[in-house]
């Protein structure tokens, strides 16, 4: 009798147990799944990862989203280009420390014409010349050339001059010297004076 009881006591507690094991089970549904949300932002350089939840249950899903791309300022000169050899530029991104660069290419000459620049009595002169204003290269056969001074050329016995018109009183007519400055400079002086006179004399006959 008792082993009966114990059998049936058994039989009771474990259908009890299959009853309260099955009646625990979520019943099967399709999940109502939300927006997606951010878990971790994306940047320039790594991914993000968003994530969207089941209003009915624990359930979840997860998806990785793309880098972003840079944000990248405007172009500034590293290098500076010249006339015959090529630059750089660089622009940063804003959010990292992301660059990129770009060559730019040779200015090229900027002719300009230099003008040319009589020679006087007493001051230099220039022929023409062609140069760049950028670098100051001369172009080719159009280099400028420096031109003496030209002297005074002696009118008369006096020192005038007949390119000028300046009165040089030192200023041998015949030579064109200083002689004032010079050893023996008056002797000299009168000698020349006397040649000078002679060849007015020749020229003139």
């Amino acid at each position: 009798m008792k082993r009966t009881l114990a059998l049936l006591l058994a039989l009771l507690l474990s259908g009890c147990g299959c009853f309260a094991a099955s009646a625990e089970e979520p019943e099967p549904h399709e999940h109502a799944f939300g927006a997606w949300y951010a878990v971790t932002e994306a940047t320039c350089t790594a991914e993000g990862e968003e994530r969207r939840d089941c209003a009915d249950c624990d359930a979840f899903e997860t998806r990785t989203v793309d880098p972003l791309p840079h944000a990248f300022g405007a172009w500034y000169a590293v290098t500076e280009a010249t006339c015959t050899t090529e630059g750089e530029e660089r622009r940063d991104c804003a959010d990292c420390d992301a660059f990129e660069t770009q060559q730019t290419p040779p200015l090229g000459h900027d002719w300009v014409t230099l003008p040319a620049v009589p020679a006087t009595c007493t001051t230099e002169g220039k022929t023409e010349g062609i140069v760049c204003s950028r670098c100051s290269a001369v172009l080719s056969g159009h280099k400028q050339v420096t031109l003496k001074p030209l002297g005074h050329a002696v009118l008369d016995e006096n020192g005038d001059c007949r390119l000028c018109g300046a009165h040089v009183k030192d200023l041998c007519p015949y030579c064109h010297e200083d002689h004032s400055v010079q050893w023996f400079g008056r002797t000299t002086a009168w000698f020349h004076r006397l040649l000078y006179r002679i060849r007015l004399m020749l020229h003139s006959a």
